[in-house]
């Protein structure tokens, strides 16, 4: 409060119109979140004049740092020449961004739409029209948003990831939802017999993001895609963190494994709301005006679907992605390489048993951006799945998300789910100085603990 009386003054304010305070319940962390007024490159500026360096980026969003002049001056020239606002018409740079994803994922047609929530939706919908099965296969602790098809095992742990966790959905949803462990063979074998021939889809993240930042094994996706195949399940790899995080295209390029559909979001948008759903040909013509009637799928988008700014700054992003990829991806990835290292040395070498998330080196992904700090309870070879991270015996998620990150914060360093994402803006100095704080922040629990 006295470090941030503004911020404290306007979340005050803001909960007498907003139920919490605000639209999006991870940005309004208690006592109160901060309220930005800048944010260029590496940095963000709150209200009260605090600089902070930020690992959040937007939800993991920009790559290139925030309000990168490659995505802005694209921006502005096209508002310059009326072109950006809505205007109920088609537009052509719609095309243009989806021949643009498309050189690089491998599917042969994508639609837009708003966000990774409503692409996750949709693609389930095409997925149990197409086959005419119920069933939903997930992940326990994983999340594709805030939509009916799969609010149930994100982070309720008490029963195992068996839980529905949001009310107002219709009575069937637990029984339609199927929870399998991350990266268990066995379980997920297990899943595939006894649900097979009822699943529409199994739907998963390659690299899981709020369940902990952990990538798929390798054989894991492709025994998956074997067992999709089998048993005539649609294959749904939800990418809206991954793609383009990784590489400049989607993760499974990387695992060289091909899911029926993928969902993608956050970077192709560039900063702006897109996502999109991308994927076979013919379980994509189920969304058309075409086809059999009673297989199809109101796809039909939203008054923003396609928004002509969104269009224009989603190809000024991912040409600059494709085109500069080997100069930023190994960059990046090697200042994530350092932080990890270096923050479990930090912590370790003054007591505390601290693993870093994030490191894609055991699934063959050399260039991870991506940092989670976990603080464990007791010492574990290897974090695999979300059932660790959340798992309040091995790992104390509570100290993570709330007292760690306000330590940073005071400290000048803005985090989330641990850590977050570094951007291209990001340099040597940035990365120093962040770790110099999370020393600061480790000595002063240190001699907390020892008075």
């Amino acid at each position: 409060m006295e470090e941030n009386p503004l911020s404290a003054r306007w979340f005050a304010a803001a909960g007498q119109v907003l139920p919490k305070g605000g639209s999006h319940n991870l940005r309004l962390f208690e006592p109160f979140p901060l309220y930005d007024v800048k944010a260029v490159g590496a940095y963000v500026e709150d209200m009260d004049g605090h600089r902070y360096i930020d690992f959040w980026q937007g939800h993991f969003t920009n790559i290139l740092g925030h309000n990168p002049s490659v995505v802005v001056d694209a921006i502005m020239e096209g508002l310059n020449r009326r072109e950006g606002l809505e205007t109920g018409f088609p537009g052509c740079r719609q095309a243009e961004l989806a021949e643009l994803i498309l050189s690089v994922i491998p599917a042969d047609k994508i639609r837009f739409t708003t966000s990774g929530t409503l692409a996750t939706m949709y693609s389930i919908m095409l997925s149990r029209a197409y086959t005419g099965r119920e069933k939903i296969m997930k992940i326990g602790g994983g999340w594709h948003g805030a939509q009916p098809y799969t609010l149930k095992g994100i982070s309720s742990f008490q029963r195992g990831f068996s839980s529905v966790e949001s009310a107002g959905l219709p009575s069937s949803t637990s029984e339609a939802i199927i929870t399998t462990q991350f990266n268990n063979l066995d379980d997920l074998e297990l899943q595939f017999r006894k649900h097979g021939e009822e699943a529409a889809c199994f739907i998963l993240e390659p690299f899981i993001g709020a369940g902990g930042f952990i990538f798929a094994d390798k054989a894991y996706l492709r025994q998956a895609r074997e067992w999709a195949d089998q048993y005539g399940v649609i294959l749904i790899f939800d990418e809206v963190i991954s793609g383009f995080r990784f590489c400049a295209g989607g993760l499974q390029t990387l695992y060289d494994v091909t899911p029926d559909l993928s969902i993608l979001g956050k970077s192709i948008g560039g900063g702006m709301p897109v996502s999109a759903v991308a994927g076979r040909d013919d379980i994509m013509r189920l969304c058309s005006n075409g086809g059999n009637s009673a297989k199809k799928v109101r796809f039909e988008g939203g008054t923003f679907s396609a928004h002509p700014a969104a269009m224009i700054a989603g190809i000024a992003f991912l040409r600059h992605l494709i085109e500069n990829q080997n100069e930023i991806y190994p960059r990046i990835g090697a200042m994530g390489i350092r932080i990890r290292s270096e923050i479990e040395k930090i912590f370790r070498s003054r007591g505390f048993s601290v693993c870093c998330t994030g490191d894609g080196f055991e699934a063959g992904i050399k260039n991870s951006s991506m940092v989670g700090v976990q603080f464990l309870k007791r010492e574990v070879d290897r974090i695999s799945a979300p059932d660790m991270i959340w798992d309040p015996q091995i790992n104390d998620y509570e100290l993570r998300e709330k007292v760690f990150k306000l330590a940073m914060i005071l400290e000048g360093v803005n985090t989330y789910h641990g850590w977050g994402a570094v951007s291209a803006a990001h340099g040597e100095q940035d990365i120093s100085r962040a770790l110099e704080a999370v020393e600061r922040v480790a000595d002063k629990w240190k001699r907390y603990l020892s008075t």
